[in-house]
């Protein structure tokens, strides 16, 4: 080639050099050249992190479309011809924000921050792509965009401010050189690894042989039929059109990579009088804009519109954007258990599909038959899809039920094709057509029920029996534990013709049931805050976005990753079982070592401390860096590959031999492991009173249980550190860890280095949630180990996938209770055994926690609460946000409502009669408050308190004001009529209160430094905690501005490392803002006391701060201070909370909407009332999640955990959210003893979601009494889609017209 390729990012072209093969990533390139803004975590388009937005010619237009992509999937070499819109071209602190950037941060929409460039570029890519747009516009384009921290509210609100006319005056571009206005005439010219300042026309190249295999780039239908007839049999190939299936199915490698997209004549839509057809290039997207045109304009297609529903549900807009109908397509014929809506929706829709073979001989298929076709062994091409006009009395009907509102497969999804004689009793005309995704890989045509139906009165009970009864006879849902129960996909199809026919018949079907047919409608987000705000106090608890806001919308912000690649530095890639309880017969790395680019591996045999990742002081607190002689768990870490590059690293993992031996079955579940003895190490139980008396003494007795799973944190940044040996023996370690201090240990620990030897330091970190307080050792010590073996710097940053599957995530329960209750409904013993799943080794276990927490804002005198754990073949399980506090309190609610519906009384009530009292004293056990102790490596500590006092009970006061606030009595009694009126949908409501007792230990120290600078009055502070999107930077800076009356302007936080913050313990449980925010204000204080005492001494009474500074300084004051906190400084005190949480379900599916939750916190006299708002938010769908979507699931055999990727693991969304989100802090209620006034709040929101499980007993509870069953029943969590709609136990027998 004469010119070298480009790829125009920002208006600049970078050279596409010789290291891009054809499955490089686009994403990957722009981390190459240092456009670092865009960042990764998932590589299948399943987060939106690394959105872009991209500029495309169209071959059927010849116009450019613009619109976003995932980065992480579009092939590097595609975008050659294209434009590519980073956030780096938005704006920055040098030349001014974006207005979307700018929106965001107004409205607090950021917290970690790793997800906020992707969503500001979501959001810009609507901008580009439309002239106007709608709020609706707006949240659906942020469809495929996942926030753990945030809750999404405030982002969706932000966006949906944004106008034309804001965009508008925002899109003047400036030349970089003049500051003008641009006139496009900077040189063109292209330096390798530089970039321009014009762009610069590249003729796309039509093959490039790489190191991943030859990437073929035609530009016309012949030239692909040439490149596929000079292939010879047995050649590997792919077609590759938007790459977006790779998120799905990794079939490669290929030794041919033939990209598509550039064929004019595969990329054209033709509209005839009676036909639409789409050439195979086109994408998703575009088959929906001109679906819904065609939809309302030409006739015989508004059918299309149901195709339009049922496809915007596909995957997410930036995967539509980029995706082909036909590559989605060509993934169910390759996979025929693949649950394509776009194949279900062209098979109802009778489309046609034409391909050719190489010598273009042209073959029209319908889609059952293009199923059999070997479109790769006979290289045939599919060219187009025609879909034809349908008659007007034809019924078309189209559904996804999924496990949450957007971005999710298929459970099952069906398509409905029925002619019917409306004034003929609604008889079906012929034979319908009934298909179904996601039953198994053989079935797509329920032909039985069709058969049943044909030329049949809907109108007639019998028939719909009968084709109900076909239905069973027919379907048989594949059993894969990984998806939906075989019975819940069973029954989904039955219940969706059922939904059909009720939508056919309309007003001619019984008013109680007429419902049925539609679809659950979820309004429009919305949302209030409301807080008190004190100015006298301000800058503490003035309302301001965090410090950091600004630069995390615009991608400026430091992390990890973006550290500059060392000299000579390597890459490691984790080597890791695949099995859970084995022995280890052989680990042989030699084939790996003569892998080129591999330079060492990293085993057991190289440990040159102690093999042991943990340095707490709790007894048997041992756990493997590398396995010795067997394995625990599938994907243990065996060892660490090290090379030049990842690519190396990885092939030289692929490359190793690892052989077993007494292969044994894996323990998995807390049912399997109580079949052995419990291990050692037990905790107490605690005792208060005498419950057998209390029972004696009860004249109701109640018994249950409840299993609550665990939870993957989903921090989007993986796990990561680099180490690099000094010019004296030791490490200087980058670790995204919540612990230094604990990260310094372990990484001495297992080199032999001394902790002196060992500096670690982390800016801040891209979300945590407890699973960087110890887990992040596993790759900080085998890090540090690589790194002093190779004597060469050391980097790993996890995959999703690996960070899924090696790192343990929340404990999941077994808490089985009995309760004894008198006759006016007041407790009298509560007797509660709490299990956890600890994973392999008892290591980071919450049972006791749980125990201590359990009986929240209840008064009862007789407990007996015993915490207990387990061992399963799983990764060690760990903290996550509010360990153990989250479990009691959830099965503490549980207990309440199980024995609030057995004595017939309502649940509020219950729960208002067994209040504590002001002044009484609940629980604070010891071995809450000695864990926190012995996080630091400490002995446990003496005269531990066992009690909180509570002068005074907020909670009747905040019921009172919730019941008002949220209209309760009325919002009640239109659910109760509404479940009355309607069989097939149910609403519940719950209100919910809790007493979260935080809890610090006596000795807990945050090294703080507070530096002020002489010259210009300038503060810079390192404080012991670690800032991971809680804001605890922004209350440290707004504490100290306070203290020394200076603006928020003046101050600088500058990263913790071990030095500077010697000893600090873990930023968890809530304790960082509050700790590290009064270590430095009281620096502050003895820095101002000082600066004062100087000007007293020189007489000077006015002085500005600068001068106040400089005076002290040049009389030899010290103006700067390092403050640690001692014994008991910092208290403990009760945080208590209410929710009120509205739900709707849909008997027929399980699927539901949280419609309002009302949130009344309490946080004293906030610090920072928008970051706590956030934190209350983020906490509460964190919390939803837990509890209704995020499943894990192993599978039974091999022990491998198979909700490892977004493919499979489903947290919430924006569109999961409550669509009323209302949240209020607490109003006159200052903290006496709180760090100005203050209590947290990051960790007691999580328990108040327990509120949506409530909302939807009840709901459920409906359903269950109209099928003839009252009372209480166990319920579970998560609570799925399925799960719950076998809670609702329907039966066929009840799907009746009347």
């Amino acid at each position: 080639m004469s010119n070298p390729l480009t790829i125009t990012i920002n208006g600049s072209d970078y050279e596409v050099g010789s290291d891009v093969t054809a499955t490089s990533r686009l994403a990957n390139f722009l981390s190459a050249n240092q456009l670092l803004g865009t960042t990764t975590t998932c590589y299948e388009g399943g987060c939106g992190a690394c959105v872009v937005v991209a500029t495309v010619p169209d071959p059927d237009t010849g116009t450019n479309r613009t619109f976003t992509v995932n980065s992480c999937l579009v092939p590097t070499l595609a975008c050659v011809g294209w434009e590519i819109t980073t956030i780096e071209a938005l704006g920055n602190m040098y030349d001014g924000y974006h207005p979307i950037e700018m929106t965001l941060v107004k409205y607090s929409g950021t917290q970690c921050g790793w997800c906020t460039p992707g969503m500001v570029m979501s959001m810009h890519g609507l901008t580009q792509s439309k002239p106007n747009w709608t709020p609706q516009d707006v949240e659906r384009q942020l469809d495929g965009s996942f926030c753990r921290c945030t809750g999404y509210r405030p982002i969706l609100e932000a966006f949906k401010t944004i106008t034309p006319q804001d965009i508008e005056e925002a899109g003047v571009k400036k030349c970089p050189s003049t500051g003008k206005a641009c006139k496009g005439c900077c040189s063109g010219k292209v330096k390798k690894g530089d970039v321009t300042e014009a762009k610069k026309t590249t003729s796309p190249t039509r093959q490039l042989s790489t190191k991943a295999g030859n990437w073929h780039q035609p530009s016309t239908l012949q030239e692909l039929f040439d490149i596929l007839s000079s292939l010879a049999d047995g050649t590997t190939y792919t077609l590759v059109s938007g790459n977006t299936g790779q998120a799905v199915y990794y079939d490669g490698p290929y030794s041919e990579y033939i990209y598509t997209r550039n064929i004019g004549e595969l990329s054209n839509v033709t509209v005839a009088e009676d036909r639409v057809t789409f050439g195979a290039n086109v994408s998703i997207t575009r088959v929906i804009e001109e679906l819904n045109t065609a939809a309302a304009s030409l006739s015989g297609f508004s059918y299309a519109s149901q195709l339009v529903e049922l496809w915007n549900h596909l995957g997410n807009t930036a995967v539509r954007n980029l995706g082909g109908w036909a590559g989605n397509v060509a993934m169910k014929v390759a996979h025929h258990e693949f649950p394509s809506e776009i194949f279900t929706g062209l098979l109802a829709a009778e489309a046609v599909i034409t391909t050719a073979t190489p010598d273009g001989a042209t073959t029209d298929h319908s889609m059952e038959e293009l199923l059999a076709v070997d479109l790769v062994g006979e290289k045939r091409v599919i060219l187009s899809m025609s879909l034809r006009m349908l008659a007007d009395d034809v019924v078309f009907r189209t559904f996804k039920v999924m496990p949450r509102a957007t971005n999710a497969k298929a459970d099952v999804n069906a398509g409905f094709n029925i002619r019917v004689d409306t004034a003929n009793a609604y008889t079906v005309q012929g034979t319908p057509i009934i298909t179904f995704g996601g039953i198994n890989a053989s079935f797509v045509r329920a032909t039985a029920t069709e058969t049943a139906l044909a030329n049949q009165s809907l109108q007639d009970e019998n028939v719909l029996q009968g084709a109900l009864a076909a239905l069973a006879s027919e379907v048989a849902p594949d059993n894969q534990p990984a998806d939906a129960s075989p019975e819940y996909r069973l029954a989904l199809t039955q219940n969706l013709l059922y939904k059909t026919v009720l939508g056919i018949l309309g007003d001619n079907v019984s008013p109680p049931i007429s419902s049925g047919a539609n679809n659950l409608e979820r309004p429009l987000s919305s949302g209030t805050q409301t807080f008190e705000t004190i100015p006298e106090n301000y800058p503490v608890g003035m309302p301001m976005h965090k410090l950091e806001a600004p630069i995390q919308c615009s991608g400026e912000i430091d992390y990890i990753h973006k550290h500059p690649s060392l000299p000579g530095e390597l890459y490691g890639v984790f080597l890791t079982s695949t099995q859970a309880n084995a022995q280890i017969i052989s680990i042989d790395p030699t084939p790996a070592l003569a892998v080129p680019g591999v330079v060492d591996f990293i085993g057991v045999g190289d440990i040159t401390g102690v093999n042991n990742i943990n340095s707490m002081s709790w007894e048997n607190a041992i756990e493997p860096l590398f396995p010795e002689d067997r394995v625990s768990y599938y994907g243990q870490p065996l060892g660490l590959v090290v090379a030049k590059d990842r690519g190396s690293a990885i092939a030289g993992k692929n490359a190793i031999l690892v052989s077993y031996g007494d292969i044994q079955p894996p323990v998995l579940t807390i049912e399997q492991a109580l079949q052995n003895p419990l291990p050692p190490g037990q905790f107490s139980p605690v005792i208060v009173g005498d419950v057998a008396a209390g029972f004696a003494a009860s004249t109701k007795i109640v018994e249950g249980s409840m299993f609550r799973g665990g939870q993957y944190h989903f921090h989007l940044e993986n796990q990561v550190t680099l180490a690099k040996p000094t010019d004296e023996g030791g490490l200087n370690v980058l670790s995204s860890s919540q612990w230094l201090s604990e990260t310094q240990r372990s990484i001495a620990q297992v080199t032999g280095l001394s902790h002196g030897d060992v500096h670690v330091s982390c800016k801040r970190m891209g979300g945590a949630f407890g699973a960087k307080i110890d887990r992040c050792n596993m790759v900080a010590a085998a890090v540090g180990l690589a790194a002093r073996k190779t004597r060469k710097p050391v980097r790993v940053q996890l995959d999703l996938h690996t960070n899924m599957t090696m790192i343990g995530g929340r404990e999941p329960y077994l808490c089985s209770y009995k309760v004894g209750v008198d006759d006016a409904g007041l407790l009298q013993a509560v007797q509660v055994t709490l299990i956890a799943d600890s994973g392999y080794a008892a290591i980071d276990i919450s049972s006791d926690s749980a125990a201590d927490t359990l009986p929240s804002c209840y008064s009862c005198a007789n407990w007996e609460i015993t915490p207990q754990f387990v061992l399963t073949n799983t990764a060690v399980t760990t903290w996550c946000r509010g360990p153990g506090v989250v479990e009691g309190i959830f099965f503490m609610e549980n207990l309440m409502d199980h024995v609030a519906t057995e004595l017939g009384m309502d649940p509020l009530e219950f729960r208002q009669k067994n209040l504590i009292q002001d002044g009484a004293n609940v629980r604070l056990g010891k071995q809450m408050v000695r864990l926190r102790h012995q996080l630091a490596g400490r002995q446990g500590p003496e005269n531990i308190p066992t009690e909180l006092h509570i002068p005074r009970n907020l909670i009747n006061n905040m019921i009172d004001q919730i019941l008002v606030t949220a209209d309760v009595e009325t919002r009640k009694a239109e659910i109760a009529t509404f479940n009355q009126n309607n069989l097939w949908k149910k609403k519940g409501l719950s209100v919910m209160p809790q007493l979260y007792p935080y809890a610090v230990s006596p000795v807990y120290p945050f090294a703080s430094l507070v530096s002020v600078n002489a010259a210009d009055g300038s503060v810079t502070i390192s404080h012991g905690g670690m800032e991971s999107g809680q804001g605890i930077n922004t209350k440290v800076a707004q504490i100290a501005a306070k203290e020394l009356g200076i603006p928020l302007t003046t101050i600088t936080i500058v990263p913790n490392d071990t030095h500077a913050n010697a000893n600090s313990k873990v930023t968890g449980g809530s304790v960082g803002s509050d700790i590290a925010g009064y270590n430095v204000g009281e620096a502050c204080k003895l820095i101002k006391a000082r600066i004062d005492a100087v000007k007293k001494e020189k007489g000077v009474k006015e002085a500005t701060w600068q001068e106040s500074v400089l005076l002290a300084f040049n009389n030899g004051v010290d103006i700067s201070q390092r403050f640690i906190n001692g014994p008991d400084e910092v208290k403990g005190y009760a945080i208590f909370g209410v929710s009120c949480t509205e739900v709707e379900l849909d008997v027929l599916t399980g699927q539901f909407v949280v419609t309002r939750a009302d949130i009344l916190e309490d946080a004293g006299n906030s610090l920072s009332p928008l970051v706590d708002i956030g934190q209350i938010e983020g906490g509460f769908i964190m919390g939803q999640g837990l509890l209704t979507s995020e499943r894990i699931v192993y599978d039974p055999t091999t022990g491998e955990k198979l909700t490892n990727s977004t493919w499979n693991y489903k947290p919430p969304f924006a569109m999961d959210i409550p669509a009323d989100l209302r949240v209020t802090i607490l109003q006159n209620a200052p903290n006496p003893i709180g760090i100005q006034s203050s209590k947290v709040t990051g960790e007691p929101p999580v328990c108040l979601s327990f509120s949506v499980a409530m909302a939807l007993r009840q709901a459920v509870a409906s359903a269950r009494q109209d099928a003839g069953t009252t009372g209480w029943f166990q319920m579970n969590a998560p609570l799925t889609t399925d799960y719950l709609q076998r809670l609702c136990l329907v039966d066929t027998s009840r799907l009746t017209l009347s």
